[in-house]
This record gives C-alpha cells, sequence and structure tokens, in this order.
C-alpha cells in the first residue's frame, strides 16, 4: 500500500480520480476522530478537514521526503 499511496499522491495533481482514491484512504481515520466533535459540528468540521488534505495532497512533493540516514545525521548535527 504504501508504494501504492505515493503513486496516487504524485498522480492526484493532474487527476482527480487519483486525489479521490487518496481520501478514500483517509476517510476511516477522519471518521475515527470527527467523533471526538459535537454532532452538529461534524459535517463542517469534515468538509474543512477533507479542503485541509486535498490542498497538502495537491502540494506535497514526493521527492523532498528525506530518507533514515538523512533525518538520523540531522538530529545528530542538531544535538551536537
Amino acid at each position: 500500500m504504501p508504494q501504492e499511496l505515493i503513486a496516487l499522491v504524485e498522480k492526484s495533481k493532474y487527476d482527480d480520480k487519483a486525489l479521490l482514491t487518496v481520501l478514500s484512504y483517509f476517510e476511516p481515520k477522519l471518521k475515527h476522530c470527527l467523533y471526538q466533535t459535537h454532532p452538529h459540528y461534524r459535517e463542517d468540521l469534515r468538509q474543512d478537514l477533507l479542503i485541509k488534505l486535498v490542498n497538502t495532497i495537491k502540494k506535497y512533493d514526493v521527492n523532498s521526503v528525506p530518507g533514515f540516514w538523512e533525518l538520523k545525521k540531522k538530529y545528530s548535527d542538531q544535538q551536537n
């Protein structure tokens, strides 16, 4: 699933169907988090969160994500 999700995120920049597929991956977590909110506000909050999620997915650059060793070096350099 992770490789498929990465490919879908890349494709979602120009394909709305791929974007909907990515959003469907996050739907269970979104629903779970919304149960912490008053029922009256859930739908409004859901729409706001979906807007944020769409914007984040559209802006996300998969190639700029550092690997494990780059992160390890970065944090060890910060501690020194």
